[in-house]
């Protein structure tokens, strides 16, 4: 791939909700010193509380979720999948569970689960931006083009700020081999005055496509201006330079 895109973890932290209930103000109290330790980066500390608090409440699904992003902080991604399912399993409208299961799972380059979890995701929360573009980046990474451009063009409807959504719908764009319609997404995201070096580059990748040398470098020069090691960007300087040479 000689373009650039983006695929994002997010993060949620909850915290307990008041419960008057004497059987469970135990267990609260566990999870509470759970994230503590977990803002205090004390990992190891945040687990054991969270387990406690488990232990007294089963069903205590915010306890799980907790623990599996300390788990996932770990990179102990088998344990964080385990507690993000189970928190599912206990609330299946726990939309931030939801997302990190479906995001997990893609990391694992386990798509198929992973587009199971994210279907049920916008199913139950259709107006979630974030949403749709994560199910847009597990059907880029199983090359659903279509499916991909329109989860895409879903989020963008929802919130056209997202830059990096945009960026990737240029990509997909491009891979359809639509490239006016790519070179006109990462202008547009050009303008934004964001990861200017990364839309040079794919633009200076879209000029490579149309064999235009001399604005190819124009593009790609920019981008090494602004990250000079890039390999990316030096691979698309070399291929240019290589073409030039040949005139």
């Amino acid at each position: 791939m000689k373009y650039l895109l983006f695929f994002f973890a997010s993060f949620f932290l909850f915290a307990c909700s008041n419960s008057s209930e004497e059987e469970k103000r135990e267990s609260s109290a566990f999870f509470l010193r759970g994230n503590a330790k977990w803002k205090e980066k004390e990992y190891h500390e945040a687990i054991k509380w969270y387990s406690e608090a488990i232990e007294k409440r089963p069903d205590f699904s915010d306890a799980y979720y907790n623990r599996g992003l300390v788990y996932q902080s770990l990179e102990k991604n088998d344990e964080a999948l385990a507690d993000f399912s189970k928190a599912v399993e206990l609330d299946p409208k726990f939309a931030p569970a939801l997302f990190k299961k479906a995001e997990l799972l893609q990391t694992l380059t386990r798509f198929d689960e992973a587009l199971t979890s994210v279907n049920a995701l916008v199913k139950t929360f259709p107006d979630s931006a974030a949403n749709w573009t994560l199910k847009g980046d597990i059907l880029l990474q199983k090359e659903d083009l279509n499916g991909s451009l329109a989860s895409y063009e879903r989020s963008l409807s929802i919130d056209s700020s997202l830059i990096e959504t945009l960026i990737n719908k240029g990509v997909v764009l491009q891979e359809m081999n639509e490239i006016d319609l790519a070179e006109q997404v990462f202008q547009k995201a050009l303008k934004t005055g964001k990861y200017t070096d990364l839309l040079y580059n794919n633009l200076g990748y879209l000029a490579i496509q149309r064999m235009q040398w001399d604005l190819a470098a124009s593009y790609v020069k920019k981008a090494l201006e602004k990250d000079p090691k890039n390999e990316l960007y030096l691979k698309n300087w070399a291929k240019i330079q290589a073409k030039s040479s040949l005139k």
